[in-house]
């Protein structure tokens, strides 16, 4: 257990239990520290949520949800959460690994659906799909240095930020919605976990579900993987078939940017999947 836990058992009366297993992922960084904990006869899940990092600003987005299409907030305070512990906690990475990649894909629909609403009125604490596309112009050189060209990077952004000045009404996205964040329990079906909290168009969300799981490129870096899942999406929510590839394509290549900023090693089969998305615009 790490002294990042410990101020946050004491603040909340908690007992430590483990730490939970990451399937073999690697931590990315920026991730706070996780443990399964137990207040009384109550199994919980303790999060850290450092200020400034991309998940600050979870304990807001899962208020608004109210455990609709995600898991329920117990407490939380600045720089860090206390949420129920679903059981058992599969996420949908095995179903595309077994080749049911359609029903993993509709199962994801089924969750976006229900935490597609109106962003809160008092909204101010959340950053928008336009902030995060400033990590174009802030990770443009650093992606140039490694080999990522400038022309995919231009083209990209340019993409990125049409989209943005043509977005339909915002909605408060979790940020992150992919095979890894949405968890099975077994008295409330699947939810979304691990939210960012960013207000943009309900369509954008689904680029994060476009690019993974990253365990085997093939299972996702191909037009025709990615036009399957798009038809899916779009005929499922009602999404526009152009809009969603192109957020799928420039989110592609932004994520690869972030990946470089967070000085992961980059590799040129990191640029499959955005390639091949761009070859359906």
């Amino acid at each position: 257990m790490s002294d990042a836990l410990a101020p946050w058992l004491a603040r909340w009366g908690l007992e430590f239990e483990a730490l939970p297993s990451r399937g073999g992922r690697e931590i990315y960084p920026g991730t706070g520290e996780v443990a399964f904990v137990r207040r009384g006869a109550e199994e919980l899940v303790l999060k850290v949520v450092p200020e400034g990092t991309d998940e600050s600003r979870s304990g807001e987005a899962l208020t608004h949800w109210d455990g609709r299409g995600a898991v329920r907030l117990v407490e939380s305070a600045p720089g860090a959460i206390l949420i129920e512990r679903v059981r058992p906690g599969d996420d949908l990475v095995p179903l595309v690994l077994s080749g049911r990649d359609d029903e993993a894909t509709l199962i994801l629909c089924e969750v976006m659906a229900q935490l597609n609403r109106p962003p809160p009125a008092a909204s101010l604490p959340f950053r928008t799909v336009a902030d995060w596309g400033k990590g174009f112009a802030r990770d443009r050189e650093a992606a140039k240095a490694v080999g990522v060209e400038a022309e995919l990077i231009d083209h990209a952004e340019e993409v990125f930020f049409e989209l943005c000045a043509s977005q339909a009404a915002p909605a408060l996205l979790h940020g992150d919605f992919q095979h890894y964040n949405v968890i099975r329990d077994e008295a409330r079906g699947w939810v979304a976990i691990d939210p960012k909290g960013i207000l943009g168009e309900p369509a954008y969300e689904a680029g994060a579900m476009l690019r993974n799981p990253q365990v085997d490129p093939a299972l996702v870096a191909e037009p025709a993987v990615i036009a399957r899942r798009v038809d899916l999406i779009s005929e499922r929510l009602g999404y526009s078939r152009e809009r969603l590839i192109a957020w799928c394509y420039s989110q592609w290549v932004l994520s690869v940017l972030w990946a470089i900023e967070d000085h992961l090693p980059f590799a040129p089969e990191w640029l499959r999947g955005p390639l091949a998305a761009r070859r359906l615009l």
